[in-house]
């Protein structure tokens, strides 16, 4: 259980006590991410996140920081995506204090120093050449360009080299001012706390946020009338795909009946992609089904690292699984199965203070309104076959297909003749 409230100054506290742990974290969310960006400045979230832990008047170093958490026994870290960035860090929780100080520092008082921002834009650009080396990752930047193009939607995390060789110190400086509001930002404290103590603490380390009017979030155009293909020529030792479709976001009331769809094809051992692909056929040693489900869009699809040979064999495997699904109705047996395994993968994955917080987190910021565990598993046990077949039939239409390949191929004409047979 949580308790959420909004203070005075209008910022959202989520508080999630643990009595079972000894930890606790502190995980503070932005509603800003590389979809609330400029063309010109694309990437330029994911490099204030970086400048955070480089530096503030209090603590003047990276190292600083480091030693610092290094010293209380915990772990920091960031990340940043489409819609939203996140700095957490967790420690015992008798270090909470310490941790708070610490974690409202670098929000606040980043030095962002010019010289720093020159050398971290070094190792951003070896993190934008290892994913782009990593076909496995890279594939669904790919997936993402081919569906989405020219717009926020479609351009990678990290940016490209041009927009980073634009970041300074003043254009961070303007992004953290207009982005890192009150309105856009919440804290999250989960683990072994005192509610009404953790609360009255946050309020004071975040007192001083600011209000302001942010850059929000273009519509994603949706412009798709025939089944796509985009190649990635790459000397690999396997090609490695992603295939599928356009879906929905997440205030849409079918992503539920969406989640088990995805679980149900390819989201464990005992799914259909897995059976078909890797069991009967040792096509593929990886393959799995996903549910990507933004604010308002998404897409379901499968990857699969297959031999260069078996590329043109394994995707009309996947398809057929699509249509079946659209064509047959789940069995009892089958939908309680792929509905117990998604309660459980659930309840698993919650047992420490930062996936609670990690959970609660996802939820707000998605959604505005974080659901409880057993909110979610009542949703869950609601969802019918009538609606898993409904679901399929909405998403898996041949006019919105689409397939992001990486491997040795120049010529993408093999690929969508197999599009064209759905």
């Amino acid at each position: 259980m949580f308790s959420k409230k909004i203070l005075e100054n209008g910022l959202r506290v989520i508080t999630v006590p643990m009595k079972g742990v000894t930890t606790v974290t502190i995980l503070v969310m932005v509603d800003t991410g590389s979809n609330n960006e400029s063309k010109e400045l694309n990437g330029i979230s994911h490099f204030l996140e970086h400048m955070f832990f480089k530096g503030t008047k209090k603590r003047p170093t990276t190292n600083a920081i480091a030693s610092e958490v290094d010293g209380m026994g915990g772990y920091s870290n960031a990340f940043t995506s489409k819609e939203h960035t996140g700095y957490y860090l967790k420690v015992p929780s008798q270090k909470f204090d310490q941790a708070l100080d610490l974690i409202s520092d670098i929000f606040f008082n980043s030095l962002l120093d010019q010289q720093e921002v020159d050398k971290e834009r070094g190792v951003i650009m070896q993190e934008l050449r290892m994913i782009q080396d990593d076909p496995q990752r890279y594939i669904g930047e790919i997936f993402e360009d081919l569906l989405y193009g020219d717009q926020p939607a479609g351009w990678d995390v990290i940016g490209t080299p041009e927009t980073l060789a634009k970041v300074q110190s003043d254009k961070l400086r303007d992004y953290f001012s207009s982005q890192y509001t009150v309105e856009d930002t919440f804290v999250v404290v989960a683990g072994n706390i005192d509610e009404k103590e953790a609360m009255e603490k946050v309020k004071s380390a975040f007192g001083s946020i600011r209000r302001g009017v942010t850059r929000k979030r273009p519509l994603v155009e949706e412009k798709q009338i025939e089944p796509g293909v985009l190649t990635f020529f790459k000397e690999t030792d396997q090609t490695h795909f992603i295939l599928g479709n356009r879906a929905f976001g997440v205030h849409d009331p079918r992503r539920f009946p969406a989640s088990i769809l995805a679980h149900i094809l390819g989201g464990s051992m005992a799914s259909r992609m897995f059976e078909e692909v890797r069991e009967k056929r040792g096509l593929a040693y990886s393959i799995h089904t996903f549910f990507d489900d933004y604010t308002t869009y998404g897409s379901m699809a499968t990857y699969a690292g297959v031999e260069h040979e078996n590329a043109e064999k394994t995707i009309p495997v996947i398809l057929n699984e699509y249509k079946k699904i659209k064509d047959e109705p789940v069995s009892h047996e089958e939908l309680s199965r792929a509905k117990e395994s998604l309660k459980g993968h659930l309840a698993l994955s919650l047992e420490s203070s930062n996936a609670q917080a990690f959970y609660v987190g996802g939820e707000e910021v998605s959604t505005g309104k974080p659901l409880t565990v057993e909110e979610v598993f009542s949703k869950i046990d609601r969802v019918t076959a009538d609606e898993i077949q409904e679901t399929a039939n909405a998403i898996f239409k041949k006019e919105s297909l689409n397939l992001a390949v990486i491997g040795p191929f120049k010529d993408k004409e093999k690929f969508e003749k197999l599009l064209k047979d759905f």
